[in-house]
């Protein structure tokens, strides 16, 4: 089975290879906390960026204005994925809820 990797802008892959069955790739895996983590200071950073992009084009110290809005778009898709994917995991959880025992 394939599973297709998923990737954040600057974070890159969260899996490094595909699914297998051995217990090898299951231990060089992040720990799930650790991927939170860099997630969290990828979107700061994203972040940063966008606003320091928008205090340069406010100041007039920008070259162009396609550095602002792209610097602005990629922070708000991350933050949107980011969004998706907790409310994936919380529809999940909830399901797991509602699961009679």
């Amino acid at each position: 089975m394939y599973l297709r990797p998923v990737s954040i802008p600057g974070l890159g892959p969260l899996v490094e290879k595909p699914a297998t069955h051995s217990s090898d790739s299951v231990a060089r895996e992040a720990p799930f906390s650790s991927v939170l983590q860099k997630v969290s200071e990828n979107l700061a950073s994203l972040d940063r960026e966008m606003t320091e992009a928008q205090v340069d084009l406010i100041t007039g110290n920008a070259r162009d204005m396609h550095t602002a809005v792209l610097s602005a778009e990629k922070a708000s898709l991350a933050l949107d994925l980011v969004i998706s994917v907790r409310n994936k995991a919380l529809e999940a959880y909830q399901e797991i809820m509602r699961m009679p025992i």
